[in-house]
């Protein structure tokens, strides 16, 4: 499975990518054993993302800082080919302020046919790729909306996050980087 079996066509896409020195094990090691806590943009951007939601008593805390920065991904996990490539997917409100209505637990079929309005659908992969010099990391993340006005309103909030969100991820990807080298190095 890849992100084409959960979110074919997208509204929004984001990609960022980075070889690092070091072997694809190696890299998704510290992929999957990356803590929140190492990361400061990521903790100030989910703390400010994630208050009017605690405000209004709708957050939950599910080991706190010590989770796997994989752990804390808003969809759920949907695919994993160790070393190769890790798959999430879902629905979201993600523009509403207290995040929106609970979303139904689906497979990737269900995420690729889901058309009820009033929701975007969303898949992200990392993918390792052997490359000169090392492994290609690759975070790739996908957003489709079910319909034109939903389409509007999560557009005007992707102008407003979707530079943190990058930030996030160029964090998470230098973070790997520097642990998967210092181990190989």
């Amino acid at each position: 499975m890849d992100l084409d079996d959960v979110v074919p066509d997208a509204d929004h896409v984001t990609r960022q990518s980075r070889v690092i020195d070091a072997p694809p094990s190696v890299v998704w090691e510290e992929l999957h054993r990356l803590r929140l806590s190492s990361l400061p943009v990521t903790l100030l951007l989910s703390a400010v993302r994630a208050l009017p939601v605690l405000l209004a008593g709708r957050g939950r805390r599910r080991g706190g800082l010590d989770r796997t920065i994989l752990d804390v991904v808003p969809i759920p996990e949907l695919a994993s080919d160790p070393p190769s490539h890790v798959v999430f997917g879902g629905v979201l409100q993600a523009w509403r302020l207290t995040g929106g209505r609970r979303p139904p637990e689906l497979d990737a079929a269900g995420v690729r046919e889901w058309s009820e309005p009033g929701w975007v659908k969303v898949g992200m992969e990392f993918r390792l790729t052997p490359s000169l010099g090392g492994t290609r990391l690759t975070c790739e993340t996908r957003i489709v909306a079910t319909d034109a006005g939903t389409r509007r309103r999560f557009g005007l909030y992707w102008l407003a996050v979707q530079p943190g969100s990058s930030a996030i991820r160029w964090e998470l990807l230098t973070a790997v980087a520097m642990r998967a080298e210092a181990r190989s190095g």
